[in-house]
């Protein structure tokens, strides 16, 4: 499996880059609403939006030239996966900020609202980690590419128990819902910020298969 070239390598970082704003966007429409600053909010929430739009240029261009590119199947293939992947957990990044612009978000309990904002956070956590394993991976570093994506597994796990505690405290404090529609949309709104979690796993783990196919290549050509 051949090393991902320098030019393809960019286009792909920028493109995950946007997945990364999408995500940095969520959390500052989160604090713009906790802080009343609804202008602010909605701001935030159209412009974190609008870079999904960018993001899927980025993609569209990335698998043009990869037409065209003397990649070999397998890297071509693996690449194609890494992007399906990041794209399902923009769309998923997407969605939930969908949902805050119909969600009255600050009617909602304030534990819930605590779990949903330890949700986003880990979301950034997460995307954050990746950018730096796909850094790495991109400049040949595959020890550590493997390290990060293990902290990425670490973060779903943790994810998996807030939105455990996010079922409790909806049963908890049900009654304080405004109308089962709300009840409704709470929890699909909890549950797109965990499939962008599990999507940011996959991500993690394709990732971690690119480094070790391409670290064995790179070996394999440097030994005498």
């Amino acid at each position: 499996m051949q090393a991902i070239p320098r030019e393809l390598a960019s286009m792909i970082c920028n493109y995950f880059a946007k997945i990364r704003d999408m995500v940095r966007g969520f959390m500052k429409t989160l604090e713009a609403l906790n802080s009343m600053d609804l202008s602010n909010a909605y701001r935030s929430l159209e412009q974190s939006i609008a870079m999904d739009t960018e993001a899927d240029e980025i993609r569209r261009s990335i698998l043009e030239r990869m037409g065209g590119n003397s990649l070999d199947a397998k890297t071509r293939d693996d690449v194609a996966r890494l992007l399906r992947m990041m794209d399902k957990s923009s769309e998923w990044v997407k969605e939930a900020l969908r949902y805050l612009d119909v969600i009255p978000y600050l009617e909602i309990p304030s534990e819930i609202r605590r779990d949903i904002e330890e949700l986003a956070k880990l979301n950034l956590e997460a995307v954050e980690t990746l950018g730096k394993a796909l850094s790495k991976l991109m400049s040949g570093e595959d020890r550590d590419v493997h390290k990060l994506c293990v902290a990425v597994e670490r973060i779903e796990e943790r994810g998996d128990e807030v939105v455990h505690r996010v079922r409790k405290n909806m049963v908890k404090y049900g009654a304080k819902l405004a109308s089962a529609a709300l009840t409704v949309l709470l929890m699909d709104f909890v549950k797109s910020l965990e499939n962008a979690l599990d999507y940011a796993e996959d991500v993690a783990d394709i990732l971690r298969v690119l480094a070790l196919r391409i670290g064995d290549r790179r070996a394999t050509f440097s030994s005498p």
